[in-house]
Protein backbone atom coordinates (compact mmCIF):
# COMPACT_ATOMS: atom_id res chain seq x y z
CA UNK A 1 0.00 0.00 0.00
CA UNK A 2 3.08 2.30 -0.18
CA UNK A 3 1.37 4.08 -3.35
CA UNK A 4 -1.17 5.14 -1.26
CA UNK A 5 1.03 7.32 1.55
CA UNK A 6 0.31 10.20 -0.21
CA UNK A 7 -3.16 10.28 0.36
CA UNK A 8 -2.76 9.14 4.12
CA UNK A 9 -0.61 12.18 5.11
CA UNK A 10 -3.17 14.67 3.35
CA UNK A 11 -5.67 13.21 5.65
CA UNK A 12 -3.26 13.91 8.35
CA UNK A 13 -2.88 17.59 7.35
CA UNK A 14 -6.67 18.25 7.36
CA UNK A 15 -7.46 16.52 10.76
CA UNK A 16 -4.32 18.40 12.12
CA UNK A 17 -4.03 21.81 11.00
CA UNK A 18 -6.67 22.68 8.63
CA UNK A 19 -9.10 24.26 11.88
CA UNK A 20 -10.53 27.24 10.76
CA UNK A 21 -12.77 28.09 7.68
CA UNK A 22 -10.39 30.43 6.56
CA UNK A 23 -7.77 27.32 5.91
CA UNK A 24 -9.20 25.67 2.47
CA UNK A 25 -9.92 22.45 2.27
CA UNK A 26 -6.88 20.28 1.14
CA UNK A 27 -6.10 19.01 -2.34
CA UNK A 28 -5.38 14.76 -0.79
CA UNK A 29 -8.38 12.90 -0.65
CA UNK A 30 -9.31 11.38 2.98
CA UNK A 31 -8.03 8.20 2.24
CA UNK A 32 -11.41 6.22 2.42
CA UNK A 33 -13.08 8.14 -0.31
CA UNK A 34 -11.42 6.57 -3.24
CA UNK A 35 -10.33 2.81 -1.74
CA UNK A 36 -13.34 0.68 -1.07
CA UNK A 37 -11.30 -1.48 0.84
CA UNK A 38 -10.51 1.46 4.14
CA UNK A 39 -13.38 0.62 6.01
CA UNK A 40 -11.78 0.51 9.58
CA UNK A 41 -9.05 2.86 10.64
CA UNK A 42 -7.37 4.66 13.24
CA UNK A 43 -5.30 7.71 12.28
CA UNK A 44 -2.65 9.19 14.80
CA UNK A 45 -1.26 12.63 13.49
CA UNK A 46 0.93 15.16 15.32
CA UNK A 47 1.26 18.51 13.66
CA UNK A 48 3.27 21.69 14.58
CA UNK A 49 2.81 25.20 14.14
CA UNK A 50 5.72 26.68 13.01
CA UNK A 51 5.32 30.10 14.68
CA UNK A 52 7.73 32.12 15.72
CA UNK A 53 5.92 33.52 18.26
CA UNK A 54 4.63 30.25 20.15
CA UNK A 55 7.30 27.28 19.78
CA UNK A 56 4.91 24.76 21.68
CA UNK A 57 2.08 25.34 19.33
CA UNK A 58 1.25 21.45 18.82
CA UNK A 59 -2.06 19.37 17.79
CA UNK A 60 -1.67 15.88 17.96
CA UNK A 61 -5.00 14.05 17.92
CA UNK A 62 -6.14 10.39 17.26
CA UNK A 63 -9.22 9.60 15.46
CA UNK A 64 -10.96 6.49 14.22
CA UNK A 65 -14.01 5.49 12.57
CA UNK A 66 -15.33 1.66 12.24
CA UNK A 67 -17.70 1.19 8.90
CA UNK A 68 -19.58 -1.84 7.93
CA UNK A 69 -18.42 -2.73 4.63
CA UNK A 70 -21.95 -3.72 3.19
CA UNK A 71 -24.37 -1.07 4.97
CA UNK A 72 -21.30 1.74 4.93
CA UNK A 73 -22.83 2.94 8.02
CA UNK A 74 -20.33 3.61 11.47
CA UNK A 75 -20.16 1.01 13.56
CA UNK A 76 -19.04 0.94 17.25
CA UNK A 77 -16.40 -1.87 18.38
CA UNK A 78 -16.41 -2.37 22.76
CA UNK A 79 -12.69 -0.87 22.96
CA UNK A 80 -10.05 1.26 21.05
CA UNK A 81 -6.70 1.89 23.55
CA UNK A 82 -4.02 3.92 22.18
CA UNK A 83 -1.19 3.06 24.33
CA UNK A 84 -3.12 2.13 26.98
CA UNK A 85 -5.41 5.19 27.46
CA UNK A 86 -8.81 4.16 26.66
CA UNK A 87 -9.79 6.40 23.29
CA UNK A 88 -13.69 7.22 23.96
CA UNK A 89 -16.67 6.69 21.57
CA UNK A 90 -18.05 9.51 20.22
CA UNK A 91 -21.97 9.67 19.44
CA UNK A 92 -21.86 8.98 15.86
CA UNK A 93 -19.69 6.15 16.56
CA UNK A 94 -15.97 7.48 15.81
CA UNK A 95 -13.68 8.16 18.00
CA UNK A 96 -11.58 11.10 18.73
CA UNK A 97 -8.93 12.38 21.53
CA UNK A 98 -6.97 15.33 21.22
CA UNK A 99 -3.61 16.03 23.12
CA UNK A 100 -3.67 19.72 23.07
CA UNK A 101 -5.16 20.55 26.47
CA UNK A 102 -2.61 20.99 29.27
CA UNK A 103 -2.80 17.11 31.42
CA UNK A 104 -2.13 15.25 28.13
CA UNK A 105 0.23 17.63 25.87
CA UNK A 106 3.77 16.32 27.11
CA UNK A 107 1.97 12.87 26.58
CA UNK A 108 1.33 13.76 23.06
CA UNK A 109 4.80 14.92 22.71
CA UNK A 110 6.05 11.55 23.55
CA UNK A 111 4.53 10.43 20.73
CA UNK A 112 6.83 11.85 18.46
CA UNK A 113 9.35 9.50 17.21
CA UNK A 114 8.18 6.40 19.02
CA UNK A 115 6.07 3.25 18.15
CA UNK A 116 2.43 3.55 19.50
CA UNK A 117 0.72 0.13 20.43
CA UNK A 118 -2.77 0.37 19.40
CA UNK A 119 -5.45 -2.13 20.79
CA UNK A 120 -8.83 -2.71 19.35
CA UNK A 121 -11.34 -4.95 20.71
CA UNK A 122 -14.35 -6.12 18.81
CA UNK A 123 -17.86 -7.19 20.43
CA UNK A 124 -15.46 -10.20 22.15
CA UNK A 125 -12.39 -10.64 24.22
CA UNK A 126 -11.43 -12.94 21.17
CA UNK A 127 -11.86 -10.60 18.16
CA UNK A 128 -8.84 -8.55 19.96
CA UNK A 129 -5.89 -7.63 17.74
CA UNK A 130 -2.96 -5.72 19.17
CA UNK A 131 -0.51 -3.86 16.49
CA UNK A 132 2.17 -1.21 16.62
CA UNK A 133 2.85 2.16 14.33
CA UNK A 134 5.62 4.51 14.49
CA UNK A 135 4.89 8.11 14.56
CA UNK A 136 7.64 10.22 12.77
CA UNK A 137 9.66 12.49 14.72
CA UNK A 138 9.08 16.05 14.79
CA UNK A 139 9.48 17.98 11.63
CA UNK A 140 10.55 21.01 13.13
CA UNK A 141 13.31 21.65 16.26
CA UNK A 142 13.88 25.48 15.25
CA UNK A 143 11.25 27.12 14.18
CA UNK A 144 13.66 29.95 12.97
CA UNK A 145 14.34 27.19 10.15
CA UNK A 146 10.56 27.35 8.92
CA UNK A 147 9.51 29.98 6.48
CA UNK A 148 8.19 33.21 8.12
CA UNK A 149 7.61 35.27 4.98
CA UNK A 150 6.20 34.23 1.18
CA UNK A 151 8.85 36.57 -1.37
CA UNK A 152 7.71 34.82 -4.66
CA UNK A 153 10.83 36.87 -6.06
CA UNK A 154 13.13 33.89 -4.97
CA UNK A 155 13.49 31.07 -4.35
CA UNK A 156 12.37 29.10 -0.87
CA UNK A 157 14.66 27.37 0.83
CA UNK A 158 13.00 24.53 3.20
CA UNK A 159 14.69 22.98 5.96
CA UNK A 160 13.67 20.21 8.00
CA UNK A 161 14.84 17.55 10.86
CA UNK A 162 15.38 14.27 9.05
CA UNK A 163 14.55 10.92 10.23
CA UNK A 164 16.34 7.69 9.96
CA UNK A 165 13.38 6.04 11.21
CA UNK A 166 11.29 7.32 7.82
CA UNK A 167 10.74 4.09 6.40
CA UNK A 168 9.05 5.54 3.40
CA UNK A 169 12.41 7.51 3.57
CA UNK A 170 10.13 10.80 1.70
CA UNK A 171 8.75 13.97 2.60
CA UNK A 172 5.30 15.58 1.04
CA UNK A 173 5.59 19.47 0.68
CA UNK A 174 2.98 21.62 0.22
CA UNK A 175 2.09 25.34 -0.73
CA UNK A 176 -1.72 26.05 -0.81
CA UNK A 177 -3.70 29.07 -0.78
CA UNK A 178 -6.19 30.64 1.91
CA UNK A 179 -9.10 32.14 -0.09
CA UNK A 180 -11.18 33.71 2.65
CA UNK A 181 -7.92 35.11 4.20
CA UNK A 182 -6.44 36.17 0.78
CA UNK A 183 -10.14 37.78 -0.23
CA UNK A 184 -10.68 39.91 2.93
CA UNK A 185 -7.46 41.28 2.44
CA UNK A 186 -7.88 41.91 -1.73
CA UNK A 187 -11.24 40.85 -2.93
CA UNK A 188 -10.08 40.96 -6.70
CA UNK A 189 -7.79 37.95 -5.62
CA UNK A 190 -9.07 34.40 -7.39
CA UNK A 191 -11.63 32.61 -5.53
CA UNK A 192 -9.38 29.05 -5.70
CA UNK A 193 -6.07 28.67 -6.40
CA UNK A 194 -4.32 24.70 -6.44
CA UNK A 195 -1.71 23.84 -4.25
CA UNK A 196 2.07 23.00 -5.17
CA UNK A 197 2.87 19.52 -4.38
CA UNK A 198 5.90 17.79 -3.69
CA UNK A 199 7.23 14.56 -2.53
CA UNK A 200 10.74 14.26 -1.95
CA UNK A 201 13.72 12.18 -0.50
CA UNK A 202 13.73 12.90 3.47
CA UNK A 203 17.03 15.16 3.01
CA UNK A 204 16.45 17.96 5.53
CA UNK A 205 16.21 20.25 3.02
CA UNK A 206 14.38 21.31 -0.52
CA UNK A 207 13.99 24.40 -2.58
CA UNK A 208 10.56 25.61 -3.89
CA UNK A 209 11.79 27.77 -7.19
CA UNK A 210 10.35 31.59 -7.66
CA UNK A 211 8.94 30.13 -10.82
CA UNK A 212 6.64 27.83 -9.02
CA UNK A 213 6.04 30.43 -5.84
CA UNK A 214 4.61 32.94 -8.46
CA UNK A 215 1.01 31.16 -9.00
CA UNK A 216 0.36 32.95 -5.82
CA UNK A 217 -0.83 36.28 -7.12
CA UNK A 218 0.37 39.31 -4.58
CA UNK A 219 -1.62 40.09 -1.19
CA UNK A 220 -2.68 36.56 -0.98
CA UNK A 221 -1.78 34.24 1.88
CA UNK A 222 -0.47 31.17 1.44
CA UNK A 223 0.49 28.47 3.85
CA UNK A 224 3.07 25.42 3.77
CA UNK A 225 3.33 21.95 5.28
CA UNK A 226 6.19 19.60 4.87
CA UNK A 227 4.68 16.17 6.38
CA UNK A 228 6.26 12.19 6.61
CA UNK A 229 3.91 9.04 7.89
CA UNK A 230 3.48 4.88 8.04
CA UNK A 231 0.55 3.00 7.67
CA UNK A 232 0.26 -0.70 8.62
CA UNK A 233 -2.83 -3.13 8.15
CA UNK A 234 -4.37 -5.44 10.35
CA UNK A 235 -7.20 -8.40 10.64
CA UNK A 236 -9.18 -8.72 13.81
CA UNK A 237 -9.13 -12.44 14.06
CA UNK A 238 -12.39 -13.89 15.31
CA UNK A 239 -14.64 -10.77 12.76
CA UNK A 240 -12.25 -10.80 10.12
CA UNK A 241 -12.55 -6.86 10.42
CA UNK A 242 -9.36 -5.66 8.30
CA UNK A 243 -8.14 -2.01 10.10
CA UNK A 244 -5.51 0.48 8.25
CA UNK A 245 -3.22 2.24 11.17
CA UNK A 246 -1.87 5.54 9.55
CA UNK A 247 0.48 8.08 11.45
CA UNK A 248 1.46 11.42 9.97
CA UNK A 249 3.94 13.71 11.37
CA UNK A 250 4.09 17.00 9.94
CA UNK A 251 4.58 20.97 9.98
CA UNK A 252 2.65 24.15 8.98
CA UNK A 253 3.39 27.39 8.61
CA UNK A 254 0.95 30.28 10.24
CA UNK A 255 -0.33 32.58 7.06
CA UNK A 256 1.96 34.32 4.80
CA UNK A 257 1.14 36.90 3.03
CA UNK A 258 2.63 37.07 -0.50
CA UNK A 259 4.99 39.92 -1.20
CA UNK A 260 7.39 40.82 -4.03
CA UNK A 261 9.49 43.34 -2.23
CA UNK A 262 11.65 45.19 -4.78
Amino acid sequence: MKGSILVIIGAGFITSCHKDQSVPANSWDWFGTHDASVYNYVLISGNQIADQSDSENFQISVNAAFIDSNSRRLSGIKELTINSRPINRNVDSTYSFAYNNTPYFQEGLSLFGSQINIKIQGNSGEDTITQTIYLSRKIVSLIADFPDDAEVSRDMHLSWDTDPDNHWGKVIIQVYYYATMSHFNDSSLPAKIEPLNYTVQDQGNFVIPATDLKKFPLKAYIGISIARGEQAVAVLPKSLRRVYYFASSSASTIPLLVSNPQ
